[in-house]
C-alpha cells in the first residue's frame, strides 16, 4: 500500500498592548491538506486457514479482497481549514490575570470521505482567571 499525505499551512500572529493592563493576541492559520491510499493489498488471514465458521455472518476466517469496498476511492481526502484565535488578557492586579479566548475552526471538505461530507465549523469561548504565586 502506498499512502501519501500533504499539509501546507500559512500562519500569522500579532499582539497588541492596548494599555498597561490590557493586551490582545490575534492568530490566523490557513491549511490545505490532502491524503490518499493507493495499491491496497490485503493478504488472507493465515491464522485460521478457513477452518472456523461464524454461523451469523458466514465468515470462515480468511479475508476476501472484495470486502475492501473500493477503499482506494474512499481514501482520497482534500480539505482546507481556517483557524482563528483571538485572546484578551487583562491584569486585574499584580498577581491576578483575566483571560478571554475565542477560537474558530472552519473546515471545507472538497471530497466526500468515508463518512461523507466532513465540512463544518467549530467555535469556542473560554474564560479563566490566573493567580501568580
Amino acid at each position: 500500500m502506498n499512502y501519501e499525505d500533504n499539509v501546507h499551512t500559512l500562519m500569522g500572529t500579532a499582539t497588541w498592548k492596548a494599555m498597561d493592563q490590557l493586551s490582545f493576541t490575534f492568530g490566523l492559520a490557513y491549511s490545505m491538506a490532502e491524503s490518499e491510499m493507493q495499491d491496497v493489498s490485503i493478504a488472507s488471514d493465515p491464522h485460521t486457514n478457513g477452518d472456523r465458521l461464524d454461523t451469523l455472518t458466514g465468515w470462515k476466517g480468511t479475508y476476501n479482497m472484495a470486502n475492501t469496498n473500493n477503499v482506494e476511492s474512499y481514501s482520497k481526502l482534500e480539505y482546507n481549514t481556517i483557524d482563528l484565535d483571538i485572546k484578551a488578557l487583562y491584569n486585574i492586579a499584580d498577581n491576578i490575570d483575566l483571560t478571554v479566548n475565542y477560537m474558530l475552526t472552519d473546515v471545507d471538505d472538497s471530497e466526500d470521505y468515508v463518512y461523507g461530507d466532513e465540512s463544518g465549523m467549530y467555535q469556542s469561548l473560554r474564560t479563566w482567571v490566573t493567580y501568580h504565586f
